[in-house]
Order: structure tokens, then sequence, then C-alpha cells
């Protein structure tokens, strides 16, 4: 496979399942599933590649990812065992190792080579992530949070808690982004996500009547193609949230924090006085996953209409959010 070094190679197979602009709904839709369509996650697997091929290296002498082996995927994981890191972090990894593999079996494929395995099957189950834990803000902690904030973190902050905006999304979005229905409401529309949603997904989220105001004030005076907040870099949002967190006392749960806040929000808005019994259902469609049992299983008829609410509520929340339909463990993250 050449002499070329233990990064570029993983760099190499990477870009064979670099799909980073096309929609991966679109692609899950055809059945191919296979390849990467976020660049967070592309520099996520990056990194980890070559952290594992560096120390592959180093342990084992190997100098091409194409001599790797189940034993040096066993002994990595093993290596990040000892030093204590969480469950879902080595979850994390064989991901992505699972990605590289999948690249590195196009590439060998494209040259003519056999394929080479180092990962037959998952050593751990994605079942035994850690319990999720609620990290919405609450009210309370959001008043803390605004007289803490700069002006500019604070309106990014709230356009986050109001849209369901990831930070990136909030920095990036434009006036052309925020059209107006027949019915005079605002509402985000984002037809070609590229550079501005994760995956480049499509997104249509409506603005809540009371963020209106507020909003049509931020793109008053501005050209479409214009970015709404201006020039503000997300190291920005960040940086200013955690100087926010440690002058309040608010325990940070990170800028994504603000997108639990608007699931919880969202979901008990489009339920309604039905959210004690919605509450009830989740809980049981929740246990049912974590049992390997069909999320319906022991609905009767006569929660039957109770149960279709709660399940298209869940995923009109999860739309708004960017997350395809029926994702029951995100559920479990965002809204449970």
């Amino acid at each position: 496979m050449g002499r070329s070094s233990i990064k570029n190679q993983v760099e190499t197979a990477l870009k064979e399942i670099n799909r980073i602009g096309s929609s991966k709904r679109e692609a899950k839709q055809g059945g191919d599933t296979s390849n990467i369509h976020s660049i967070k996650y592309f520099r996520d697997a990056l990194g980890t590649g070559i952290r594992f091929a560096e120390f592959c290296r180093v342990e084992y002498g190997i100098r091409s990812i194409y001599r790797l082996t189940e034993e040096h995927t066993k002994g990595y994981l093993n290596t990040l065992r000892d030093k204590g890191v969480s469950q879902g972090y080595l979850i994390n990894v064989e991901s992505h190792l699972c990605k590289l593999q999948v690249g590195m079996q196009k590439f060998s494929e494209k040259i003519g080579k056999p394929p080479v395995k180092f990962i037959n099957q998952r050593h751990i189950s994605p079942k035994q992530r850690e319990i999720p834990k609620d990290r919405s803000y609450s009210q309370e902690e959001i008043l803390k949070l605004e007289k803490a904030m700069s002006p500019a973190v604070r309106v990014a902050m709230q356009m986050s808690l109001q849209l369901g905006l990831r930070a990136k999304e909030a920095i990036n979005i434009r006036v052309e982004h925020i059209i107006q229905r027949e019915n005079g409401q605002l509402q985000v529309h984002i037809e070609q996500g590229r550079g501005i949603t994760k995956g480049g997904r499509y997104r249509d989220i409506p603005v809540p009547i009371a963020y209106e105001k507020p909003l049509r004030q931020l793109i008053q005076g501005k050209e479409a193609t214009q970015k709404i907040l201006g020039g503000i870099k997300e190291g920005t949002l960040r940086s200013g949230l955690k100087r926010a967190c440690d002058r309040s006392g608010v325990v940070s749960f990170g800028w994504h924090g603000f997108r639990h806040t608007y699931a919880r929000t969202r979901l008990s808005e489009l339920l309604g006085d039905r959210q004690a019994q919605g509450k009830i259902i989740i809980e049981r469609m929740l246990e049912n996953r974590a049992n390997g049992r069909k999320v319906h299983t022991g609905i009767s008829s006569s929660e039957k209409e109770l149960f279709n609410v709660v399940k298209e509520s869940i995923n009109t929340v999860h739309h708004e959010l960017g997350h395809g339909d029926n994702r029951w463990g995100l559920v479990a993250v965002y809204m449970s």
C-alpha cells in the first residue's frame, strides 16, 4: 500500500467514504449507511483512526494500516479501558474504527487488493452506553446565564433555545433561511444545508410566536445572503458559555444543552394537556426498547390513539432537530 505515513493512510481511507455535503437522510433511504456525511464526524473518525494507528505502530511495529488485525483492535480498546475512559467513549471509538475499516475496504477494492478486517464484530454493544441524563437547562438556569453573558452570546443562546440549533448552525444560518408562511408566521427553511446544518440536512422549524419579534429585529436591514449573527465564531459561543457558567454557578451541559431544552419544551408544547399521560407512554416505550422489545409492545387498543399522538409529536421534534424518524435512542437523551 505504498510508503505513505500512517496518518496519510488513515486520511486516504476515510476520504473514500467522505460524503460531506450530501444528504445522509437520502442516502439512508437508498439503503446506504456506510458513508460519512458530517464534517465533525469525519474529523472525529480521523482523529480516532490516527491515534489507533499510532498506537499500533508504537506497540506492535505496524507501519501500514493494511496489516492491522483483530488483535490490534482488542489491544487498543483494552488500553483505553485501563485509562478509565467512559463506556460511551469506547462505543464511539469502535464506531469510528468501523468506518475506517469500510474506507480501507473501498480503497483496497479500487486498487485491486484484498480487503483487510480488524473488526469482525463489535466488542462493545451500543446498548451498553451509560444511562442518558437530562442535559437541558432549566428556565431558572437560563435566566442566570443571560445575566452573565455578553450581548452577542446571549442572542445566540436565545436562537438555539428557540429554534433548536447547534452552535455551528446558529452562527451560519442566513437571512434567506427565514421565510414567512401564508399565515404570516415565520419559519426556518433550509433546503440545502451544506456548510450550515450537520451533514447538510434539510430543516424546517416553526418560529415560536414569542420569538418572532426578536428574530425580525435580527434580520431587519440585512441582505438575504448575510449571516444573521454576523461574524461571531463558534469558539466565541463556547467560551462565552463557559465564562457565564463560571460566573453564575450553573453547571454546564455545553451549548448542546440548549437543544435539549428546546426538545423538551417543544414536546411539551405539542402534547399540550396530555403531557403527563404522554410521559408515561414514553417511559413504557423506552423500557420496551431497553428490553429488546418493539416500542409499541403492551400498548392496548384504548391507548393506541395516545401512543400515535406521542409518536407523531416525537418525530416532529426529531425533524426540527435534524434527526430521522423513530430515533428511540435519541428520545432517551433529548425527551425523557
